[in-house]
């Protein structure tokens, strides 16, 4: 086949088989001047793919390649295998690259084809003691302004590095996706010495496994610096530069979210994800994991990290416009993070995913006390719930929880206008009793929308609970 082909471009695509192809992908690998787009997959670790020995089979350049993908093996902990590009790899470039992608391989800098003309990038370490310098990776980067999308991690240089002036900048006008994978500080160096679009979607993954809460404020204000508007783009008089306007929030515990139930450990994923005004609109709030303007993981997290990091989200970014608020964590937030929230005046929208907990201290917070000029939450026009267990501690008290919804809910109605509705799905130990003693509790403008699933939940034996439940609900919400 290379024969008839003469000298025409090559594609190649390649996923591991049982058959061992490494002479023959060797010999293709020969034909380098030919090779347009090239796709490897090594797989899990023991199958047959050399790929180092493949890899050492390209000639110094390629000079038509355009997309370059390379899937090392996932490392085998046991044996502390990790597959490395070789020294001599492309040695003299590819002038017409514009997607590199390699992932599970222990890179090094220097080997990389990192041409002018990339579009995509998108690098993943398993050996982060090969990151590249200071001054190698602004020198790298400052000549890749046709970027697009930056995929990073365990790729920056330390933040103890000093090799090159902290002073020194790089600009990416092109760029529309920037995703990055790594530790706080180094984090927070890219961001203080790189701009980036406004246009552009950020996703940071923190990847420290006992994070600073002093740190978050910095990386908001760096971030707030460095994520500037497109020179092209006319600023109005007296527009900051870094000052953006988040419009939709929502705090997701990834694997609370993912199984529809709240998880019991103390230190927890927990992730932000934030939609600014000049972006998209958000979606609704049942699509997992959309793309946002800003989102920023943690990778272990618990309410005191959680509560400071919201805290210099508040205080670093603008949440004066925010609209909308979706919270799904078991632990998070506290009634003290909503004290965050209760004073916007435009926040018209919000969502309890899964956590009785956000529900009973958002209902404390919302209380009115005397001495208050305005109320809490004072344009809150929807509440909706899902997933929660209105009898989370299976005590019998779920009559207590509806209670006290509808109650702070009618008695936003003395002060200012009541929610125009209210949302009830999936919830756990809520019946058509409950359901009636809401509609007896709220008032008439108050639209109640529920989906009368009813889920209800005891314990093993027949306890004062379950006893509990053959009592019916009179229409004032009371015990017969």
């Amino acid at each position: 086949m290379l024969e008839w082909s003469k000298n025409a471009p090559l594609t190649v695509r390649f996923s591991p088989k049982s058959i061992s192809f490494n002479d023959i992908l060797c010999k293709i690998a020969t034909q380098t001047n030919r090779l347009r787009v090239v796709e490897l997959c090594r797989g899990w670790a023991g199958t047959r793919l050399e790929l180092p020995k493949i890899l050492s089979s390209f000639d110094k350049t390629a000079p038509i390649l355009e997309k370059l993908v390379l899937e090392g093996a996932i490392s085998n902990t046991e044996s502390g295998e990790q597959h490395a590009i070789p020294k001599n790899f492309l040695q003299h470039g590819a002038p017409a690259l514009q997607h590199l992608d390699i992932t599970q391989f222990a890179i090094r800098w220097d080997p990389l084809p990192l041409s002018s003309t990339l579009t995509y990038l998108r690098l993943e370490n398993v050996a982060p003691e090969h990151r590249p310098t200071r001054k190698s990776f602004l020198e790298s980067m400052t000549k890749m302004s046709r970027l697009e999308t930056l995929n990073l991690s365990a790729w920056l240089p330390l933040s103890d590095d000093v090799s090159h002036p902290e002073s020194s900048s790089i600009t990416l006008p092109s760029l529309r996706t920037l995703k990055l994978r790594d530790s706080s500080p180094e984090v927070l160096q890219f961001f203080a010495a790189t701009q980036v679009p406004k246009e552009a979607r950020i996703n940071i993954e923190l990847s420290d496994t006992d994070p600073k809460s002093e740190s978050f404020g910095s990386l908001f204000s760096a971030l707030r610096k460095g994520w500037i508007l497109s020179k092209d783009i006319v600023l109005d008089a007296g527009v900051s530069l870094g000052q953006s306007e988040i419009v939709d929030l929502r705090i997701v515990e990834p694997a609370s979210a993912s199984h529809g139930f709240a998880m019991s450990n103390e230190d927890d994923e927990l992730q932000l994800t934030c939609w600014f005004k000049n972006h998209d609109p958000p979606p609704k709030f049942d699509v997992d994991n959309p793309p946002a303007s800003l989102a920023l993981k943690l990778k272990r997290c618990n309410s005191v990290i959680g509560n400071s990091l919201l805290a210099a989200l508040a205080e670093r970014l603008d949440l004066s416009s925010l609209r909308s608020l979706k919270i799904a964590s078991h632990q998070f937030p506290t009634a003290e993070t909503f004290e965050l929230f209760k004073g916007l005046t435009k926040l018209d929208k919000l969502a309890i995913w899964y956590s009785y907990d956000a529900l009973s201290n958002f209902l404390e917070v919302s209380k009115k006390t005397k001495g208050e000029d305005d109320p809490p939450f004072p344009a809150l026009r929807s509440l909706h719930l899902h997933g929660v267990d209105f009898d989370e501690d299976l005590t019998g008290k779920a009559y207590k929880t509806v209670d006290a919804l509808g109650t702070a809910l009618d008695d936003r109605h003395e002060y200012h206008p009541s929610i125009e509705r209210l949302i009830i799905e999936r919830c756990t130990n809520f019946d058509e009793g409950h359901w009636d003693q809401l509609s007896c509790t709220l008032p008439e403008e108050v639209r109640l929308v529920w989906d009368e699933v009813e889920d209800i939940r005891r314990p093993p034996d027949d306890s004062y609970y379950g006893r509990y439940n053959r009592f019916e609900y009179d229409w004032a919400g009371r015990l017969y």
